[in-house]
Parts: structure tokens; C-alpha cells; sequence
């Protein structure tokens, strides 16, 4: 649920103006576009897709303005073609202010009367004028319990009497100024924006299953600067995180150990990286570009087992790194402990990364691909979609599946576009 920044519907002009869906991934190493349209059966067809590098980006947030305007006019110029519209508004997933959790109680007096969403609305409002006052932007605002006179804590308190509410608030704040620049940013590129949405959480809405979410599950994004993180338990996302480790620290060893460049790195360890000993054989010799070689020179060899040792080694320390920021935040995973680990982004991709996942981890683990409602998607997709898809997803269902029951439901594109402009003036 995200009161605080609505999330809508894109358009385009053309035929199908209004009804058309139009998504974002602002990452790392790549920008991801999608369009697409409601089809039969309540799903979505995918009309066009861009990739592009992220020029001008760097974990995601700005760095150079009209690197980064070029790159996100020719992912939207190439989604646009295939498509055959003009998008002009966009949902977009981000990781640049550095979303992070806060868990707040709020609480609210009833005098006996029984709980209204007026009230429910009230507490979701008073968390985030904590949080802004605090100088922090709000992404999301999540309700995740609700306690009536201290009773047993439930997930819909409406309707239930008593004397005060108390409800525990999952607030996903970030830093303002980034969030700025990539308003700024798309803004000269002429799309409007109906909603930001944190990297981790888009990345759980496409690709994880509803039985996932609800039963309790640990997304880990491996993206190439960083691993980003999301806990999702009762159809709600409990916790997001991020570790400053990714994809480019395991090229930068490959790089480094086999005396390669690091556009080279990244070939082989996307062909032949693995993370298990079944990998290693001596016999199987890897071809590469040393440094100092021209374009046509191949003079290097190696073992595939030297690469997986490499390889290896830095997973084994991103997950290392992310079991120690696990154990910072063990109260919530206690309280709403994931029953399955789910592995997505670009580096899930290195043979055997669930394997050994599901060893260090003690959870039953798989690559999440693109899933769910857009035709059009093979089944091997690439892991590294799943964010621009659930951005996709939160454009479709306005606050997105993990609501409390139905608040978002019954309100119109107008009154979410509006709420949209409040929460741009709260927190800018």
C-alpha cells in the first residue's frame, strides 16, 4: 500500500490513449522500458520493450543530467517503436535515495466507536509527517498489524470497537534530493510520472507468486552495484535493505585474478560463471582476451575451475554480507520468518547460485524470472526484468497487490494523480 505516493495508470496518445501501461527500471548498468495493454482474461500484452546502458546513472541515482536524459529518451524511443505509441506517463522503479525501512507504531484514539478507514488513513498520514519531518522522502506506506485496545494484533481492523487503535506502520523512506534529480530528469524527457516505486519492491511484485508474499519470502536483487532487499510476509512487504555488494565486485575479481579487461570479465563470467564445485573441471580451458590484447588477439587460457573459484568466492561474500544485515533486523524475521528465499537480478543468472543459496541459507530457494499477468515473456527471461515488470504491476493495480483489503481500490486515476501532486508537495 502506498498512500503516500500513489501509483496510476500511463498513457499514450494514440488508439488505445488511456488504456495504455507504460514501466521503468532506472538500474545500475541498464535502463529497462516496458508497454504494454490490458488483454483478455484480466491480463496484460506486452506492445514493446527498450534496454539500454545507464549512461549517466551510478547505483541508480544521477550523476551526469544529460547522460542520463539521453539514456532514458532511447530506452522510451526504442519501447515506442516496437509499440507504435507515444508513452507520456511512466511508473518507475528506483533505488536512487537509498530506500530504506522504519517501522513505526501509531496510534489513534476511538472512543468507543468502531475503526473507519477514516482512521486507518489518519495513522498512515501522522507515520509519514514523522518521517518528513525527519527530512526524508516517503516512498510506500505499508500497514502490517493492527492492535484494538491491545488485543490480538489483525490485519483489518475495520470495523472492530474500542477505545484506541494501534497500528504498525512499515514505512519505506529514502534521501529527497536524489529522488529529485530523477523527477528532474524525466521531466526534460516530457513523461509524466504517476508514481516511484523502490527497486526491491517492483522486483517482488514481478516475480514472485501471491502464495510467495503471503506465506513469508526473502527477495534477494543481486544488481551490479548492489544486492537489494526485500522481505515480504502475510501479502505485505515487511522489510526492504540493500548491501553495497553486487555483480561488478564479481567482474572486478574476475578481472583481476585472470589478468583480463573488464569488458571481457563480464563475457566470460556470464558464459562459463558458476558457483559450484560440479563446475570445476581442469580439462574444460577458457579462451580470453588478456590485457594488452588487440580486438582479434586471443593469447590467455584458463581452467573453468580457476573462474568458479573466483566466482565463488565473491558470492560467497555478498551473502556473507547479506546473513550479517539479516541478523541486524532479526526481530522482524522472527516475528514474520520467510519461508522461501527467492534469487532475481542480473548476477542469479551464475549456474548454481540456488544451490548454494539454499545451503547458506537453509531455505528452500529459486531464480525468480518475469512472471505473472503480461503475455509475451518467454520463460527463461531474464531475471534482470523482474523490477521494470513490477513496476508494470503497480501501474495496473494502483497500489499494487499487497494493500490493506480494498483502500485503493475504489479511488479513480483523478483522485490518485492528485494525491500524487500532495505527495510531491509534502515531501519536495
Amino acid at each position: 500500500m502506498s498512500l503516500a505516493l500513489p501509483l496510476g495508470r500511463g498513457q499514450a496518445i494514440g488508439g488505445r490513449s488511456g488504456t495504455t501501461l507504460a514501466a521503468l527500471d532506472l538500474g545500475t548498468n541498464k535502463l529497462a522500458c516496458f508497454i504494454a495493454q490490458p488483454g483478455p482474461g484480466g491480463g496484460l500484452v506486452l506492445l514493446g520493450r527498450g534496454l539500454q546502458s545507464a549512461d549517466g546513472l551510478r547505483g541508480g541515482e544521477i550523476v551526469d543530467l544529460e547522460a542520463a536524459e539521453a539514456a532514458v529518451r532511447a530506452v522510451l524511443q526504442e519501447a515506442e517503436e516496437q509499440a507504435g505509441i507515444v508513452v507520456e506517463t511512466v511508473v518507475a522503479a528506483i533505488g536512487a535515495g537509498h530506500p530504506r525501512s522504519i517501522l513505526l507504531e501509531v496510534e489513534r484514539p476511538l472512543g468507543g466507536r468502531s475503526v473507519a478507514e477514516s482512521d486507518i488513513e489518519a495513522a498512515l498520514a501522522r507515520a509519514r509527517e514523522e518521517v518528513v519531518a525527519a527530512g526524508s522522502a516517503v516512498l510506500h506506506l505499508v500497514p502490517l498489524e493492527a492492535r484494538v485496545d491491545g488485543g490480538r494484533p489483525v490485519l483489518d481492523p475495520r470495523g472492530l470497537a474500542g477505545r484506541q487503535l494501534a497500528l504498525l506502520v512499515h514505512v519505506v523512506a529514502a534521501e529527497r534530493e536524489p529522488l529529485q534529480a530523477v523527477l528532474r530528469c524525466l521531466e526534460r524527457c516530457h513523461v509524466a510520472v504517476r508514481g516511484l516505486v523502490a527497486a526491491p519492491y517492483a522486483a517482488g511484485m514481478g516475480c514472485l507468486t501471491e502464495d510467495e508474499r503471503e506465506r513469508g519470502c526473502l527477495l534477494v536483487d543481486i544488481g551490479a552495484d548492489a544486492t537489494r532487499i526485500a522481505h515480504f510476509a502475510g501479502g505485505r512487504l515487511a522489510h526492504v535493505d540493500r548491501i553495497e555488494l553486487g555483480g561488478e565486485r564479481i567482474t572486478h575479481d574476475v578481472a583481476w585474478g585472470l589478468s583480463t579487461t573488464r569488458r571481457e570479465a563480464e563475457r566470460i563470467k556470464n558464459l562459463y560463471g558458476a558457483v559450484v564445485w560440479r563446475a570445476c573441471d581442469d580439462h574444460v580451458r577458457i579462451a580470453l582476451r588478456q590485457v594488452g590484447d588487440g580486438p582479434d588477439l586471443t593469447t590467455g587460457e584458463v581452467p573453468r575451475t580457476r573462474l568458479t573459484t573466483i566466482v565463488r568466492a565473491r558470492v560467497l561474500e555478498i551473502f556473507d554480507a547479506l546473513a550479517a544485515r539479516l541478523r541486524e533486523h532479526g526481530e522482524i524475521l522472527r516475528a514474520r520468518p520467510p519461508r522461501a528465499l527467492v534469487l532475481t537480478g542480473g548476477a542469479a543468472q551464475l549456474e548454481g547460485m540456488d544451490e548454494l543459496a539454499q545451503e547458506r541459507f537453509g531455505l528452500p530457494t529459486r531464480i525468480g524470472r518475469p512472471r505473472g499477468v503480461l503475455s509475451g515473456l518467454r520463460s527463461d527471461e531474464d531475471p534482470g526484468l523482474s523490477a521494470v515488470l513490477g513496476a508494470l504491476a503497480f501501474g495496473r493495480e494502483g497500489s499494487g497487490a499487497v494493500s490493506l483489503s480494498a483502500l485503493e481500490g475504489r479511488r479513480g486515476v483523478g483522485d490518485r494523480l492528485g494525491r500524487f501532486r500532495a505527495w510531491f508537495r509534502e515531501n519536495f
